[in-house]
């Protein structure tokens, strides 16, 4: 009963933090603007599309719904699009511009969800923010579970306070987009799996994570690929990490087979999309290298004026400059910049103090290695990057700075315990 009131309360607590904001930790100009963000527009687009014709009409894909009289360009658009949808209109079509790069999952069942069932629209889309919150809400629930589960209560505690003021982790929690609690559902699932199965049958973990990664292609495509890869082995290195050929075998063919089934269902869904929309597989598959090409490219520019971020530009360093230069909590309360870098100094000088003190070695050592994570996009897909700087800050958290919040938590717990 207690562990249910605990757990009940923590899910509150985020949920409230991420669907409204509740305790303005999220800086109010951002929350205002995540509330109908461009991208959202996409998936509202698509359900405008099913309304006035089929699920499957332009092969399924989100996009930007035109009709007479509508403006012109994605967010011009896809805000009166927005109006109009909220308002339970459905006007005629004129064009539709698909978005190509993912299959959009999420906006296919959000449309046969409004089918099945005829809501206002304006509920319908309460509701699939709602369902985002509470997800992202619930597994951040699930983690903290997980370290009374190894540690004690009160780490869980400190982490949750700690968690709370990190902004950037909640500000697109509730997008019906970004659908950001996918990216933690692998890690929670296995943290939880292997804690509980000390012997574990590794064809459950196989399965299991199969079927998560197919929840994370279908909902987000391939949008931070290689942090959700990274992100989601981290449990398993942390559980059975040993520096023998074995260990490298057994990590390599049992994390491949995970991922090619669920990645090959994708790309098969992606190319008949295709040739729904264009009567072409080829032209799917051109676009695929296409978007991987855009994404990686290092061709973007900075205004003359930005001297260093040209020099770092030669040495590949800008783009994780910038990304650690950046507040992680709302200066309305801080009334000064805390930039990501202050948490990272902060997480090595605790790494420090646990190691030696020897309380975990394996969580520093996996903490550390989870770093990978956000720099792998942050390096390999700079031209996203350098866009999308209003959502790639989230990856920092998936799930390096959790962790990094976890070495605080316990470093804090330490101190605590021997003051008394």
């Amino acid at each position: 009963m207690k562990k249910a009131f605990w757990f009940s309360f923590f899910t509150m607590l985020f949920f409230l933090n991420t669907q409204f904001n509740t305790f303005h930790l999220i800086p109010e100009e951002k929350f205002e603007y995540s509330k109908l963000e461009e991208s959202e527009t996409l998936v509202i687009g698509k359900i405008m599309n099913s309304e006035h014709g089929k699920i499957m009409d332009d092969g399924g894909f989100t996009g930007t719904y035109y009709f007479k009289g509508s403006g012109n360009g994605r967010s011009v658009v896809g805000k009166q699009v927005y109006e109009k949808y909220i308002r339970n209109e459905i006007p005629e079509k004129t064009a539709y511009d698909p978005y190509k790069t993912q299959i959009g999952g999420q906006a296919i069942l959000y449309s046969l969800f409004d089918r099945a069932f005829g809501l206002d629209n304006a509920l319908n889309l309460d509701l699939f923010r709602i369902f985002n919150s509470l997800s992202l809400s619930i597994l951040l629930t699930l983690f903290l579970y997980w370290i009374s589960q190894k540690f004690n209560f009160r780490v869980s505690v400190i982490t949750f306070l700690l968690l709370l003021p990190n902004y950037w982790l909640f500000l697109y929690g509730k997008s019906s987009w970004w659908c950001n609690w996918v990216y933690f559902l692998p890690f929670v699932y296995s943290l939880l799996f292997f804690e509980k199965n000390k012997n574990p049958s590794f064809k459950k973990y196989i399965f299991s994570l199969s079927f998560l990664f197919f929840l994370k292609f279908w909902f987000t495509g391939f949008e931070f690929i290689t942090v959700f890869l990274i992100n989601s082995s981290i449990p398993y290195i942390y559980y059975h990490f040993e520096n023998k050929i074995s260990f490298y075998w057994n990590f390599i063919w049992r994390h491949f087979i995970i991922l090619t089934i669920p990645l090959l269902l994708n790309i098969s869904f992606l190319l008949y999309q295709f040739y729904l929309l264009t009567g072409s597989v080829q032209d799917g598959i051109y676009h695929l290298k296409n978007a991987f090409t855009r994404r990686s490219s290092s061709e973007y520019f900075y205004e003359p004026n930005q001297h260093h971020l040209i020099l770092l530009k030669k040495f590949h360093l800008d783009i994780i400059t910038r990304y650690l230069g950046n507040s992680f909590v709302n200066e309305d309360f801080t009334l000064i910049k805390i930039p990501f870098a202050v948490i990272l100094l902060t997480g090595i000088i605790c790494s420090v103090y646990l190691s030696l003190k020897r309380i975990d070695r394996k969580l520093v050592f996996t903490t550390w290695f989870s770093i990978l994570a956000p720099f792998s996009w942050f390096i390999l897909f700079q031209q996203h990057a350098h866009i999308h700087k209003h959502i790639d800050f989230f990856i920092w958290y998936c799930p390096f700075l959790i962790l990094v919040i976890l070495l605080i938590s316990l470093t804090v717990n330490s101190f605590l315990k021997t003051s008394k």
